[in-house]
């Protein structure tokens, strides 16, 4: 069990071949914003530009959801989805577009997937640093210690969006539809998350049918992150218990169901690649 979870957490991996680990990081950072002007400002245009979007339909003009400081509200919780969707969506494929690396060279398949969930935090950690700021200037809720417990947050966001990777990178190498279906899955997914709305503001015919209020709760993974985030970050209040508990459990077993699926998957990689 414990050479299980060393093998999960890549300890001695990392430990062997970090440099490696941080090229892959770097090239991952720099290929992504190569040849761009406004360089990391990017990762903050595409959130601002669906903010102002959603906010303006939503808030302003339909006035489907009245939230005070919405817009805030509103980036807070895509900070999370953006994080989650673009790391899971640019690792299913991560594998296979590396194709020449993983037949010609020895290395821990794993960073792969690994770099391109990395490459992703480096922008959710730039857009949580300046979104604390902000918050903490234009909504004076969120001025709390709780602030502090931001990082145990994104930590295991980052478990569960690197665990999940694992597993559809390696299904990738297979089944070659699993980045379509992800593809597809994603938009319909972003609307039952938790990222425009608070369960408060469902109408009264959704919020009461429990089912369903609990599927979005619970069944949706990503949204007790949402909450929790958005609770530390915007709120300025303690998540509940049952938030703390499920993130911890699901950011755990997401990295030990995908370690598993890749060990399983990873023997025959190169032959079908």
């Amino acid at each position: 069990m414990i050479a299980f979870v060393r093998d999960a957490f890549l300890i001695d991996d990392v430990q062997s071949r970090g440099p490696l680990l941080a090229n892959l990081f770097r090239r991952e950072v720099r290929q992504r914003y190569k040849g761009s002007i406004l360089g990391l400002l990017w990762a903050f245009i595409a959130p601002v530009s669906v903010m102002a979007a959603y906010a303006f339909v939503f808030h302003y003009v339909y006035r489907a959801i009245q939230i005070a400081d919405y817009p805030f509200f509103l980036l807070t919780g895509m900070a999370v989805w953006f994080f989650f969707a673009n790391g899971v969506a640019g690792g299913a494929p991560s594998i296979v577009q590396n194709a020449n690396l993983v037949r010609k060279v020895a290395f821990p398949r794993r960073f792969v997937p690994l770099s391109v969930v990395g490459g992703h935090g480096v922008t959710l950690i730039a857009m949580v640093g300046v979104l604390a700021v902000v918050n903490l200037v234009f909504v004076p809720a969120s001025r709390s210690p709780v602030m502090l417990l931001l990082p145990a947050f994104i930590a295991m966001l980052a478990l569960l969006t690197f665990g999940i990777a694992l597993a559809l990178s390696a299904a990738n190498v297979y089944f070659r539809d699993v980045e379509h279906i992800l593809s597809a899955a994603l938009l319909p997914w972003f609307f039952l998350t938790p990222v425009l709305y608070t369960p408060e503001a469902l109408p009264e015919g959704v919020a009461n049918l429990r089912w369903a209020t609990f599927a979005l709760d619970w069944v949706n993974f990503v949204s007790p992150f949402v909450y929790a985030v958005r609770d530390v970050l915007f709120f300025g209040r303690m998540p509940p218990l049952g938030i703390w508990a499920y993130c911890l459990v699901a950011s755990i077993v997401a990295l030990f169901v995908g370690t598993w699926a890749f060990r399983r998957l990873e023997g025959e990689m190169a032959v079908e690649l």
